[in-house]
């Protein structure tokens, strides 16, 4: 009997020394793919770094560009206004001085009573030809 608690005792043992080494291999499989793991979280970690800092110079970029316009856009708005109220004066001035040519306008073709008095020569009137102008009925004197 001895010989078969002695072999028991022995098989118990061998298969408890190859459950331990399927576990160690085990563990040692799962212990590298860890590595693995942790190594690549290392490189995605150290991608994601790379792109944090590009991302910081695009949104400084972007900020400086928000501010380029909100200054582009507050001149827009100054030169806007200007030509606006430089509209508004040239429509005032250009209104004055149509109603000021409208009355010369007027004036001119009003005849003058003293156009009626007036008789020149025909040499006179080559000479003075704005006489013409003013005096539209202008007689010549033969």
């Amino acid at each position: 009997m001895e010989r078969k608690s002695c072999s028991s005792l022995i098989l118990c043992s061998i298969i408890l020394v190859i459950m331990a080494l399927v576990g160690y291999i085990h563990f040692k499989k799962e212990l590298k793919e860890f590595d693995k793991v942790d190594k690549e979280v290392k490189e995605i970690q150290d991608e994601v770094g790379k792109l944090n800092s590009a991302k910081e110079e695009k949104d400084k970029e972007v900020k400086a560009c928000k501010d380029s316009v909100a200054v582009l856009s507050n001149d827009v708005a100054a030169m806007e206004k200007e030509k606006s109220d430089m509209e508004g004066n040239f429509g005032g001035e250009k209104t004055k001085w149509s109603e000021e040519m409208n009355g010369f306008k007027q004036k001119l073709q009003n005849q003058s009573p003293v156009c009626a008095f007036v008789n020149v020569t025909a040499e006179v009137l080559k000479r003075e030809s704005t006489l013409k102008d003013l005096c539209p009925q202008i007689q010549v004197a033969v």
